[in-house]
């Protein structure tokens, strides 16, 4: 087991972390494209029209037009917003019992990229609400993944030291970022995966 020292916040992604998103097939129907999952989320995460959204800057109107004008898709606007906002499936089996396994002297934040909508549905259908000390929503905070500003306003708000953060993410992108401003930042996908990143650094309750 790892030195666990030092970790007194415990940060999580949300999609592909404790959120089923599918299949890639999702991804490549709304952003016209083929090739390995890691590179359409490159796409995803390097779109302009993406992080304007995610970073609150514009409505879901413009989102839906600009991003199908953006990939040149011929998507009915108001399918693809269909689409777009039921995409998120649901917890992953045994999501919310990892979180609350968090040992109480923790603090459980979330840090993710996401949008005015999902993040009802997030919260509320979803029932993450409540459950962590801090929600990062980049629609709610100006910023996004993996920008070095967005790990830095956790910081600032925290008051902790970026070494004292445990960080999993689903994708590398913000991983490396996370890195770079000094956090303990891993990749995962899916609840088992957190849970072994988590136990390693004893930051579970057994």
């Amino acid at each position: 087991m790892e030195n666990t020292q030092g970790v007194r916040v415990v940060v999580f992604d949300l999609g592909n972390v404790l959120v089923d998103l599918g299949d890639v097939c999702k991804m490549h129907a709304m952003l016209n494209t083929q090739g390995e999952e890691s590179e359409v989320w490159l796409k995803w995460l390097r779109s302009p029209t993406v992080a304007a959204f995610d970073a609150g800057k514009i409505s879901f109107d413009a989102f839906a037009e600009g991003l199908l004008a953006e990939v040149g898709s011929s998507t009915d606007k108001e399918v693809f917003k269909k689409t777009f906002q039921a995409w998120p499936r649901g917890l992953f089996d045994g999501a919310l019992d990892l979180v609350c396994s968090v040992k109480p002297e923790c603090h459980r934040a979330i840090l993710s990229n996401t949008n005015a909508a999902h993040w009802p549905r997030l919260m509320g259908e979803m029932g993450l609400a409540g459950h962590f000390h801090h929600y990062f929503a980049s629609h709610q905070v100006g910023l996004v993944k993996p920008d070095s500003a967005i790990y830095q306003h956790v910081l600032d708000q925290l008051q902790v030291e970026a070494g004292e953060i445990l960080f999993i993410d689903d994708n590398q992108v913000n991983i490396d970022a996370a890195v770079a401003i000094g956090m303990k930042a891993f990749r995962v996908k899916g609840v088992d995966e957190a849970r072994a990143v988590l136990s390693r650094f004893d930051v579970l309750s057994s």
